[in-house]
């Protein structure tokens, strides 16, 4: 049995409850955490609870802002994106119109996989990915270093990634 959730994504425009999370719901972001493809009946047999229960928290905790929704994790290297690189942002000015420029174009752009607005000598963190250092090189000329908003950036070439844990912390 598939699970009606598998494709479900939570409105990020909604209100997030903060409501605290029981046992059973660290249970099943765990679960959720370690494998979101699994069906909705593996989901309650791993913690122990009716299938309708599983889904009816499933859901609960997606509209409470708790779980956001269900991605594919994919191999950057093997979709040809090997390369990939930190890139701190300082801007050059803080006018409001034009960060919103930079964070209404920088972020969409293709090779951007996150962007972190930071506090610190430096005002944002671009993950990117790309094929390979010649692109790195040129999208960085392009994007940014052309960009009459950005005052400097500094590439760091990531080795390697390493997850954290995604999930909440230990009660």
């Amino acid at each position: 049995m598939v699970s009606p959730l598998r494709n479900v994504r939570r409105d990020p425009s909604a209100p997030v409850n903060a409501e605290p999370l029981d046992a059973i719901d660290r249970q099943i972001i765990d679960a959720l955490v370690g494998d979101a493809r699994m069906t909705n009946r593996d989901l309650a047999d791993a913690v122990g609870i009716a299938p309708s229960t599983a889904l009816m928290r499933t859901r609960a905790l997606l509209e409470r802002g708790a779980i956001e929704g269900f991605e594919a994790k994919l191999n950057l290297s093997a979709i040809g994106r090997s390369v990939q690189a930190l890139i701190a942002v300082r801007l050059r000015a803080h006018d409001r119109d034009q960060i919103d420029r930079f964070t209404s174009t920088v972020p969409r752009l293709p090779e951007v996989l996150s962007t972190f607005h930071v506090s610190g000598s430096v005002d944002y963190l671009l993950h990117i990915a790309v094929p390979n250092t010649d692109v790195l090189r040129d999208w960085v000329l392009d994007n940014l270093t052309t960009d009459p908003v950005v005052g400097h950036t500094e590439t760091t070439l990531v080795f390697s990634h390493i997850p954290g844990n995604a999930g909440p912390l230990p009660a």
